[in-house]
Formats: C-alpha cells, structure tokens, sequence
C-alpha cells in the first residue's frame, strides 16, 4: 500500500510540473499577443496617416493628365 501511495504522490507532482509549463506557456503566448496587437495598433495608425497624406497630395497636385505627361517627357 505505502508503493501506491508515494506512486500517485509522483504521478500528482509531474501533473504539477505539466500543469506549470502549460500555464507558463499561456502566459507567454498572452504576452506576445498583447505585443503583437499593439503592433498592429502603430502598423493602423500609419497606414491611416499615409493614406491621408496621398489624397492630400492628389488633392494639391492633381492627378497628371496624359498631355501633361507627354509635355514633361517632351521637355527632357
């Protein structure tokens, strides 16, 4: 009885050791998901930004006409 006994003590503390590990590994897997949304956050931002910044600049400049385009390539 007492060889049953200190056998399910060890099966129950390598349990705990896995138990352990797997919690470990969520944790980190969390934290890298946290790093990568906020990634994604700035990656959002930017993006917003330069889309902004290219209709601004269509805006201002115009998009070039096709006789523009021949007029320039003319002139070099």
């Amino acid at each position: 009885m007492p060889n049953l006994l200190e056998t399910a003590a060890k099966e129950h503390g390598r349990w705990r050791m896995r138990e352990r590990r797997l919690l470990d590994a969520i944790q980190e897997l969390d934290e890298a998901r946290r790093r990568t949304e906020a990634e994604l956050s700035k990656v959002d931002l930017q993006i917003a930004y330069y889309d902004s910044l290219t209709r601004d600049m269509k805006r201002e400049f115009g998009r070039p006409s096709l006789s523009g385009l021949l007029s320039s390539l003319r002139r070099t």
